[in-house]
């Protein structure tokens, strides 16, 4: 292009470059984006692996009503009833806010859709990648994990197309497998999906039951005046015992004064007898991790 073309939108400059006989490699390039009407699209029930959520659509409809941009949706030419539709692969949101535009009044030209290409599982991949700005939740991504399992893809595979670790999915898939009950534990918050996922992980290593330990950390936790079991009801129901960086260290700077006292008494052959005295606040803290770590060995000793 030796001087500026006159030209104003993306069609006059493609019809400018091919007239012009620019190589195809320089010219714009049409990918597989239409304009469908609303009626054509299709929600596959069950295929979304989060529901709905009317404040999120909410914001669709808004910006459709007023003209603002949008990205395209994803769908998949489909025979639905004996006619063709589009399945809806990507932005479930989007078409359910362009509908509720629509009937509100605005007159929507259709819905820019961008030709999906590729099988269920490839499909189920992308839904989980792109979660229209709204990240799903770990329950949400565990079953989206189980559906890709479901089509033959090992933990490797998913982990590399997820651009996780191995073990990121392999807890996950833990979750999605199982019991309904705990799942729904989590779903109602009553335990945060992390402590549940430890929680089946410790229960598969001791062969102990996941359902009955994570009901009876609820049960622990409802004694304390609280709805939802945490980690420390975990740590006690497990026989796990943890200490923090920070208690770690202040618990070893309070028996600090002993090395001194340790290390004379050790040059000889006898027992080591020794004197301890501490302010009353270190003295309760190194009481509190003692208390933490015998109940966590009277735990061990149960299961």
């Amino acid at each position: 292009m030796s001087e500026a073309p006159r030209v104003t939108s993306f069609r006059q400059l493609d019809e400018y470059l091919k007239k012009a006989g620019v190589p195809r490699s320089e010219q714009m390039i049409r990918n597989n984006i239409y304009i469908a009407p609303l009626s054509w699209f299709h929600i596959e029930p069950g295929f979304n692996l989060r529901p709905i959520d009317p404040e999120h659509a909410e914001g669709f409809a808004r910006s459709y009503e007023q003209g603002l941009y949008v990205p395209p949706v994803v769908a998949e030419l489909l025979i639905v009833d004996g006619q063709p539709r589009l399945a809806m692969r990507e932005g479930h949101h989007r078409i359910t806010g362009a509908r509720i535009a629509e009937a509100r009044g605005t007159a929507l030209p259709g819905l820019v859709v961008t030709e999906f290409k590729g099988n269920k599982a490839d499909a189920v991949a992308m839904m989980i990648k792109t979660s229209e700005g709204k990240p799903l939740t770990p329950l949400q991504l565990a079953e989206g994990y189980k559906r890709l399992s479901g089509q033959h893809w090992p933990e490797e595979q998913i982990a590399e197309r997820m651009g996780r670790s191995q073990a990121h999915v392999e807890r996950h898939l833990m979750l999605a497998n199982a019991d309904e009950s705990i799942k729904l534990m989590v779903k109602e918050d009553k335990v945060s999906a992390t402590v549940a996922m430890d929680v089946i992980r410790a229960c598969r290593a001791n062969g102990s039951d996941p359902l009955q330990t994570l009901q009876a950390m609820l049960t622990e936790a409802s004694s304390k005046g609280r709805q939802r079991a945490t980690a420390k009801e975990a740590a006690k129901a497990l026989g796990t015992f943890k200490v923090t960086p920070k208690q770690a260290q202040r618990a070893f700077s309070a028996l600090q004064v002993l090395e001194e006292p340790l290390r004379d008494q050790l040059a000889g052959d006898g027992p080591v007898k020794l004197n301890l005295e501490l302010p009353a606040d270190e003295a309760k803290h190194l009481l509190s991790l003692l208390e933490k770590f015998t109940a966590a060995t009277n735990a061990q000793a149960q299961q």
